[in-house]
């Protein structure tokens, strides 16, 4: 199955129409960019499908996933700016995961191709990147594929990748793109050395084979002609050979380096390539000939590869900066959509709610001191708050007693404003089954949530989500990243 193709049918659409009037473009614009959008992503993914590291992480940001949304896309969009700036957030996960520090230097490239603001495709591709996701996962979910069924089901999509992806915004990234990533930059010139190596043995093999056949045409009485021949016959079996060396070397570099040579000869010609003539001469020269060719080749080689990893090494020293101005950009068009769509939720007050708040002395980096100043800032940000000093007993949905406290403020910020709803989001480590995982994170988010309905807040006004390990926003190697992981996030949905 075609997963570009599956994209097309149930994405694109939808989402050309709804995403091009949150940004304010034009269909037309957000249409292509998302044609290179998407198979500049699924490029990424299958490349890191290939390491088992990658794989595991794709597997659970798949399993992760919200299918469903898959089906009312112009329902997500109009839920108003926090079901988008949830949306991207989910995005900004799968992107880390695909392209790492890379995302700035790409949107660039993107926005270059597609004629749209940088600003505007730093959001759109976090917009479209959760949905690729989540069509994933239901492949995955549908057909019951384990992790290495969806490394092979990947690796098989690379094709299609390729014819999918348009040929400018191709030629803008750099042909090694759609090979293995960053890690055929990196092995490029390694992989020409080994070329030129066994471009240089085969020359002398042919140097060795044009010894023997003057050695052979020296015995051959008064027929030079003869000798010439069987000359020639041996030159271009030892040619061959070169060509099956040259040819393997060509595979070994995905082809990027030196496969034409092998169209090369057989354009000039292996004798007059070679500067073989009628005699004997020649031939004695040919492996001389060749092996000064050869080594020029791959020297070229060796060049170009040396240019691609300093063009690399530009890149990534540019990198900081480009992300930096990309997330800056689309900062300020997420705050003008999402600032004035929250600001009219804020806008129903509870007085006596919120009087009340004011005796409330909220822990720095808490959850409702996040809240409030996002809302004394004039509702900059995307309207997610993480709860910081909220615990639960291990591998349980038990709320810490102590604790709760940062749920209960938070439920006094809700009760003041009551025109607001909320969603709450559960999430955990990638350590151990992934299935539990998910169900202990929806576990605690239904227990949060509990919480604050116990505290006067209307359910209607409440959901809860588990996400298992998804969206992880820590190293989930190390203690520290895993703890960063375990979490409970509050978003404004309304």
């Amino acid at each position: 199955m075609n997963l570009l193709d599956m994209v097309k049918d149930q994405v694109s659409g939808s989402l050309i129409s709804n995403a091009s009037k949150f940004l304010g473009e034009s269909e037309s614009s957000v249409g292509k960019a998302l044609d290179g959008i998407f198979p500049t992503l699924m490029s990424k993914m299958i490349d890191t499908s290939e390491d088992s590291n990658g794989l595991g992480k794709l597997v659970d940001l798949a399993k992760g996933s919200d299918d469903g949304m898959l089906d009312d896309i112009g329902g997500l969009f109009s839920g108003g700016a926090g079901n988008v700036a949830k949306l991207m957030n989910s995005g900004s996960g799968v992107l880390n995961l695909l392209l790492g520090n890379s995302t700035g230097g790409l949107i660039d490239k993107l926005a270059g191709f597609s004629g749209l603001k940088g600003s505007a495709t730093s959001s759109l591709i976090k917009m479209a990147a959760p949905f690729l996701m989540s069509m994933v996962g239901r492949h995955m979910k549908n057909k019951a594929l384990d992790a290495v069924g969806l490394g092979k089901w990947l690796g098989g999509q690379r094709a299609s990748v390729k014819s999918a992806m348009p040929g400018n915004l191709l030629s803008s990234l750099g042909g090694s793109f759609l090979g293995k990533g960053a890690s055929a930059v990196s092995g490029l010139a390694s992989d020409g050395m080994d070329a030129g190596k066994k471009v240089v043995s085969g020359a002398g093999n042919v140097v060795s084979g044009a010894g023997n056949v003057v050695k052979g045409a020296a015995n051959v009485a008064g027929d030079v002609g003869g000798a010439a021949a069987n000359a020639g016959k041996k030159v271009v079996g030892s040619a061959a050979n070169v060509v099956g060396d040259v040819g393997g070397a060509a595979v070994k570099t995905g082809g990027s380096m030196l496969k034409w040579l092998f169209p090369l000869l057989l354009l000039v010609g292996v004798g007059g390539w070679f500067g073989i003539g009628p005699g004997c001469g020649g031939v004695a020269d040919a492996g001389k000939n060749l092996a000064d060719k050869t080594v020029a080749v791959t020297g070229d080689a060796v060049k170009g590869a040396a240019d691609m990893a300093g063009d690399a090494a530009k890149g990534a020293v540019d990198m900081a900066g480009d992300a930096a101005k990309g997330a800056a950009d689309m900062a300020g068009d997420a705050a003008k959509g999402a600032a004035g769509a929250l600001g009219g939720v804020f806008g129903k007050i509870d007085e006596a709610a919120k009087s009340a708040l004011g005796s409330i002395k909220f822990t720095a980096g808490s959850a409702g001191s996040q809240m409030m100043d996002f809302i004394n800032g004039g509702f900059k940000g995307d309207g997610r708050f993480t709860f910081k000093n909220l615990t639960f007993a291990s591998g349980s949905a038990n709320i810490d007693g102590a604790t709760a406290v940062e749920v209960d403020n938070m439920a006094a910020i809700l009760k003041a404003y009551p025109g607001v709803n909320v969603s709450i989001e559960g999430y955990t480590d990638s350590t151990g089954d992934a299935a539990k995982n998910v169900t202990l994170s929806q576990n605690r988010a239904n227990a949060v949530m509990t919480r604050l309905s116990s505290k006067g807040i209307a359910a209607n006004r409440i959901t809860a989500k588990g996400f298992g390990s998804a969206n992880p926003v820590g190293d989930n190697a190390t203690k520290e990243g895993q703890a960063q992981n375990r979490r409970i996030e509050m978003v404004i949905t309304k």
